[in-house]
């Protein structure tokens, strides 16, 4: 029974030191390597120190190894807790502000080990075993050691079995595997103090952390899913650039992810690093608060002039009762500038930047409704450019399109926001005008057509004039859109076949005051 109980401790501890020197070559690759690389290494010497204890012949050879295992059990179970941590979701660089702190058990056990011979609160005693090596009979000490050692492992198993609860469902295998490994070493352990094992030479633990390294390497190594270090909800949320909240049913924040913190710091500086706790009343702007009453999504622009995307969730449960809401915030200002400016070049000429016909057409409609409505009056002239195929043929099309750019500038300037400027076609453009009458109309197209007789373009054949026609038509009852833009257009056929470079009205409106 001895030799076979040797054997295992001897092959064990050979098998965790290969395991602890094959570990700590990965340790710049895994952020797992060097905790289990010192949990292997503390089961070997455990379990090296155990075999020597159970053959040696004399009394101070078997207490001596005796001592040996304690420094080992220390680092195992702070190296544990250190594994445990990392695995569930804690970086390693926020944890080596605790290493002094997990290293204090490992230094006080060493001391009190060292000087056990003397004040005998370790091992309060030491008998012989039968057939060589000492049966320890333990002390306060030893209970306290043990009663820490199980604190700091049902802390780690605690913290694995939240981390599982909170992971997505196909990392929570991985937790299972991991909390398998760290229960087989613990109960052997307590069935080896419990049942008194240790008088007789048998403690298993160390040999069963082999179990637990195998288990811990194939589920960081191969794992059952393809991911080395499990993911929990609370990392995605915190990895989303959307502003994530969570609100208990009276409006308290209950939690922020980092994006929702900084976007309430900037809404509200005061409230930097003080969220949690309070009311989002107190917290948000009155244009994005009044979004927080309601549910579902919508569109809001900040006193600061941010336009938000804002979601309201509505938390439910199976008796209908809401234990809170979820509101999700993205900051869309950059979108609605493109969105804006991809709907504005979709109305607008690619070549002049005036308003294409397309757009002409819906914004007529509506003001010939307006008009109508508030019995104003309305106009629209047709420009045509004179001789423009002269231009073009004398001069090259570089020129023709800068004469309908200088010319669709000029009236765009002078029409202000008082009018819509299209062009209608080639070098025809629309001018609409709303509350004008035909004579006024045709007074302003008077001006601007003066306006650009003293306009030049420069080309590579000398200076260019231009000039244009223009014929104006005034809204009538019963006129449609489409009536009223030919009326215009006959006028301005009307004023080519007068010598051009004049501005005529329609005969319906010729007689209007």
């Amino acid at each position: 029974m001895r030799v076979a109980l040797v054997t295992l401790y001897v092959a064990a501890g050979l098998v965790a030191a290969a395991y602890s020197a094959l570990s700590w070559r990965r340790r710049h690759r895994s952020s797992l390597a060097i905790s289990l690389g010192v949990i292997l290494a503390s089961a070997a010497l455990w379990s090296l120190a155990q075999a020597v204890a159970a053959v040696a012949t004399s009394r101070a050879v078997g207490l001596a190894a005796t001592y040996a295992m304690f420094p080992g059990v220390a680092a195992l179970v702070a190296a544990f807790f250190w594994h445990t941590t990392v695995f569930t979701g804690g970086p390693p660089e926020a944890l080596r502000g605790r290493l002094r702190l997990l290293l204090v058990h490992p230094v006080l056990l060493t001391a009190v080990v060292v000087t056990d011979p003397w004040h005998h609160a370790f091992f309060r005693s030491i008998s012989d075993y039968p057939g060589g090596g000492v049966v320890p009979h333990p002390g306060p000490l030893y209970w306290a050691h043990t009663a820490y050692c199980y604190t700091i492992l049902a802390t780690g198993a605690a913290r694995a079995i939240g981390a599982m609860r909170r992971a997505v469902r196909g990392h929570r295998r991985v937790f299972v595997i991991f909390l398998g490994g760290a229960l087989a070493p613990a109960a052997g352990n307590l069935v080896s103090v419990v049942a008194g094992l240790g008088e007789q030479q048998v403690d298993l633990t160390p040999v069963l952390f082999l179990i637990t390294a195998s288990m811990w390497w194939w589920a960081e190594r191969a794992g059952v899913t393809s991911r080395r270090t499990p993911v929990a909800y609370k990392q995605v949320i915190a990895a989303l650039q959307d502003a994530v909240m969570v609100l208990d049913p009276d409006g308290r924040f209950l939690d922020v992810n980092p994006a929702a913190a900084e976007l309430l710091a900037g809404l509200n500086p005061a409230a930097a690093g003080a969220v949690v706790g309070r009311r989002w009343q107190e917290i948000t702007g009155p244009r994005l608060a009044a979004t927080f009453d309601g549910e579902g999504q919508q569109t809001v622009t900040a006193a600061s002039g941010r336009v938000y995307d804002v979601r309201v969730v509505r938390m439910g449960e199976p008796g209908g009762d809401s234990p809170g809401t979820v509101v999700v915030v993205r900051d869309v200002t950059e979108l609605e500038r493109l969105r804006a400016e991809l709907t504005d070049q979709a109305v607008r000429d690619g070549l002049t930047g005036v308003f294409n016909r397309r757009h002409l057409t819906a914004v007529l409609d509506g003001r010939i409704r307006e008009a109508v409505a508030g019995g104003h009056p309305l106009s629209v002239v047709m420009i045509d450019v004179d001789h423009f195929k002269a231009v073009n043929d004398n001069y090259g099309h570089a020129a023709g399109d800068e004469v309908l750019t200088r010319l669709a500038g000029e009236l765009s300037a002078a029409v202000g926001t008082a009018g819509t400027v299209a062009r209608y076609g080639g070098e025809e453009f629309a001018v609409v005008l709303p509350g004008t009458g035909v004579r006024e109309a045709a007074e302003l197209a008077e001006g601007w057509r003066e306006r650009c007789t003293r306009l030049t373009v420069p080309t590579a054949c000398g200076p260019l004039r231009m000039t244009f026609s223009a014929g104006v038509a005034q809204l009538t009852p019963s006129t449609r859109a489409e009536e009223l833009l030919r009326r215009a257009d006959r006028a301005l056929y009307g004023a080519k076949e007068a010598g051009r470079n004049r501005v005529v009205w329609d005969s319906l409106t010729a007689a209007t005051p």
